[in-house]
């Protein structure tokens, strides 16, 4: 692989970023348009569709981006790691920092949450909608954050065929 096909490798794992991320703020704005007494704003749905258009250009057209950052090389100026090892490779850092970043956080919040309503001697069931439609979200954020990590090699597979041709493999 070139460096420039290792940029565009990462510019498409940022579009998958950007594209669960608006789908987080949609959810967002749908709960907090449905909570009574406040008013409903389409700002949450503005700022989602630019974000999926982000997530198009940056699926769509990576290698222009990856140009843009990198000068381009003859294709005889290849690194020397195999492309399918360097998608996985992303693919399991995209999965841990994805894990690290966003559901082990969360995922600390709604369990000291649910302990300290446990020794409060609150029924879980009690607690507002929102915070169980959160915990959603991060059951789905770890369900990506796993399959990234141990399913990267058919990710890479996928992702190499799609993307590099077959002299590179």
């Amino acid at each position: 692989m070139t460096s420039q096909q290792i940029v565009g490798l990462a510019a498409r794992l940022l579009a998958i970023w950007l594209a669960f991320s608006a789908l987080q703020i949609i959810g967002n704005g749908i709960a907090l348009n449905n909570q009574q007494g406040l008013e409903p704003t389409a700002a949450f749905f503005v700022w989602a569709g630019i974000m999926f258009l982000l997530t198009a250009l940056l699926w769509f057209f990576p290698m222009v981006i990856a140009h843009k950052f990198i000068p381009r090389t003859k294709f005889e100026d290849t690194l020397h790691i195999p492309a399918s090892q360097a998608v996985m490779i992303a693919c399991v850092i995209f999965g841990l920092w994805l894990f690290t970043v966003r559901v082990l956080p969360r995922l600390a919040y709604y369990l000291s949450m649910a302990a300290m309503m446990i020794a409060h001697n609150q029924r879980l069931a009690i607690s507002d909608q929102f915070n169980i439609v959160g915990l959603g979200t991060v059951a789905i954020e770890f369900a990506v954050a796993a399959v990234l990590c141990f399913k990267a090699h058919t990710i890479a597979r996928f992702f190499t065929i799609k993307c590099v041709p077959d002299s590179e493999e």
